[in-house]
C-alpha cells in the first residue's frame, strides 16, 4: 500500500506540472510529455482496477463499473463513426476521474490513512505556494489572461488554477485557522491563507468574483459570533474592491458584467477570443442541431472519439467536422453530454455528489467547506471542465473523502483562539 501511495503522488505531481513543462520549460518535448500523461492515465486505471474487489461495496467502484458499461454501449452505438483506438483515446479524460475516485477512496480508507492525509496536505500547500511566483512571472511576461496558469502553463488553465486555489485555501483554513471548538475561523490566521489567492487576482478569470463572494460569505458568516464576523467581512469586502479595481484597470471595465445583454452575449451569442470561440451555452443549441432529434444520440451521446486525437492519434472524420464545437472554452455538462449522452451525465453527477449523502458530525468550519466544495463542483458543470482535469479531479475527490470522513474529528475541544486547533485533522493525520 505504501508503494501505491508513492505511485499515486508521483502521478499527481507529474500531471500537476505537465502543462508548465510542455508550454514553458521544454515545449519541444510536448509530444513526449503527452505520451507520459497517457501512461499515467493507464497506471491510475490499473491501480483502480486492482482495488475494485477490495472496495466492491462502495459507490466509487459501482460508479466506475457503470461508466465502463455505458461507455461500451455508446461505442457499440457509434461504432460506425469511431474505431476502438479513437474511442479509447477519447475515453481517457473522463476515465481518469472515475479511476481517481476509486484510487483516492482506496488509499484514504486504508490503514495508512494518516500518512495519506499528511502527504496530501503537504502536496496541496506546496502546490499552492509554488503558484505565486510562477503566476507573477507569467503575468509580467504575458499579461493578465490564460497565460497566467501557474503550473498549468500558458496554454489555458487559469480558470482551473483559480478554482483549485480557492478550494485549497479554504481547506487549509479549516485545518489550521479554525478555533478550538471548530465554531469559527481565527481572525489572525485567515489572512495567511488568503495570500494563496494572489494568482487569482492577476489572471483574467471572472469566476474569481463568484468564488471570492462565496468564500467570504462562508468564512465570515456566523450567527453566534457577530462581532467576530465584522473584521473578516470587512477584509473580504476590501479584497473584492481591490480585485474589482485591478480587473477594471488591467483587463476590462466590470460595470457592465451584470448587464442582461452582456450576460446573454457572453453565454449565448457573442464569440470570444482571437479564433472566434463559441459561447459556452450556444454549443448546446448547435449540439442538439447536430443530433437532429436522434433519441439514441441524446441518450448515449455521439461517441468519445469526438474529442480524441490531434496530438498522438489522428482526428476522426466526424471529429474534424465537429471541431468548431469542441475547440475553445467548454463546460463539463456539454462535454459529457455530447460524448456519452444523458446516461453519462447522470453517472457523472452521481459520482461527483454521492458524498453529500454521508451523515457525518461536522464541526461548523468544516460544514462551511462542505458547502463551498459542493458549490465549486456544481459550478464546474456550467463553467469549465475542471472535474476531468488530472490535477483538479484527484484534489477535489480527496476533499470529498475528507469531508465524508469528518476529517477524523469526533468532538470539538473548548474554544481557544491562540494555537492551532487541537484535535483537528492535522493531529489525526
Amino acid at each position: 500500500m505504501r508503494f501505491k501511495i508513492r505511485l499515486f503522488f508521483a502521478i499527481l505531481v507529474f500531471c500537476s506540472v505537465s502543462g508548465l513543462l510542455s508550454s514553458m520549460i521544454i515545449p519541444a518535448q510536448e509530444r513526449t510529455i503527452r505520451m507520459m500523461v497517457s501512461a499515467c492515465d493507464g497506471l491510475l486505471l490499473l491501480m483502480a482496477l486492482l482495488s475494485t474487489w477490495r472496495n466492491r461495496n462502495s459507490y466509487v467502484v459501482w460508479s466506475l463499473m457503470v461508466f465502463l458499461l455505458i461507455s461500451t454501449i455508446t461505442f457499440v452505438y457509434t461504432s460506425d463513426r469511431f474505431g476502438v483506438l479513437e474511442h479509447l483515446n477519447g475515453l481517457r479524460e473522463p476515465l481518469f476521474f472515475f479511476s481517481s475516485l476509486v484510487v483516492v477512496f482506496d488509499l484514504y480508507h486504508s490503514r495508512y490513512q494518516e500518512l495519506f492525509i499528511r502527504w496530501f496536505t503537504r502536496f496541496l500547500f506546496v502546490f499552492a505556494v509554488v503558484q505565486i511566483p510562477l503566476a507573477v512571472i507569467q503575468f509580467l511576461k504575458f499579461g493578465a489572461g490564460d497565460g497566467v496558469g501557474g503550473t498549468y502553463g500558458i496554454a489555458g488553465g487559469s480558470g482551473y488554477l483559480t478554482q483549485i486555489l480557492f478550494l485549497i485555501s479554504f481547506f487549509l483554513a479549516v485545518r489550521y485557522a479554525s478555533l478550538e471548538d471548530g465554531s469559527h475561523f481565527s481572525i489572525r490566521k485567515i489572512p495567511f491563507f488568503l495570500v494563496l489567492l494572489i494568482p487569482c487576482a492577476i489572471n483574467e478569470t471572472k469566476v474569481s468574483f463568484v468564488l471570492l463572494a462565496a468564500f467570504i460569505l462562508l468564512v465570515a458568516g456566523s450567527r453566534k459570533r457577530i462581532l467576530r464576523t465584522i473584521p473578516l467581512l470587512a477584509l473580504g469586502v476590501g479584497l473584492v474592491v481591490l480585485l474589482n479595481y485591478y480587473y477594471s484597470t488591467t483587463v476590462e471595465d466590470t460595470s457592465y458584467i451584470l448587464d442582461q445583454k452582456y450576460i446573454e452575449g457572453y453565454l449565448l451569442t457573442q464569440r470570444t477570443g482571437a479564433g472566434g470561440d463559441l459561447p459556452r451555452f450556444q454549443r448546446f443549441l448547435l449540439m442538439f442541431g447536430v443530433m437532429a432529434n436522434d433519441v439514441g444520440s441524446i441518450l448515449l451521446g455521439m461517441g468519445y472519439g469526438v474529442f480524441g486525437g490531434g496530438n498522438i492519434l489522428g482526428i476522426s472524420r466526424l471529429g474534424r467536422s465537429l471541431y468548431y464545437l469542441v475547440e475553445g472554452s467548454r463546460i463539463l455538462l456539454f462535454r459529457v453530454w455530447i460524448q456519452g449522452g444523458v446516461v453519462a451525465v447522470l453517472t457523472f453527477a452521481f459520482a461527483m455528489f454521492a458524498w453529500l449523502r454521508v451523515k457525518t458530525n461536522h464541526y461548523p468550519t468544516m460544514r462551511k467547506f462542505y458547502w463551498f466544495l459542493a458549490f465549486s463542483l456544481l459550478l464546474s458543470w456550467f463553467y469549465n471542465e475542471a472535474m476531468i482535469d488530472r490535477t483538479f479531479a484527484p484534489v477535489s475527490i480527496f476533499f470529498m473523502m475528507w469531508i465524508a470522513d469528518g476529517g477524523g474529528v469526533s468532538e470539538p475541544a473548548e474554544e481557544q483562539d491562540t494555537d492551532f486547533p487541537e484535535g483537528l485533522p492535522d493531529e489525526a493525520a
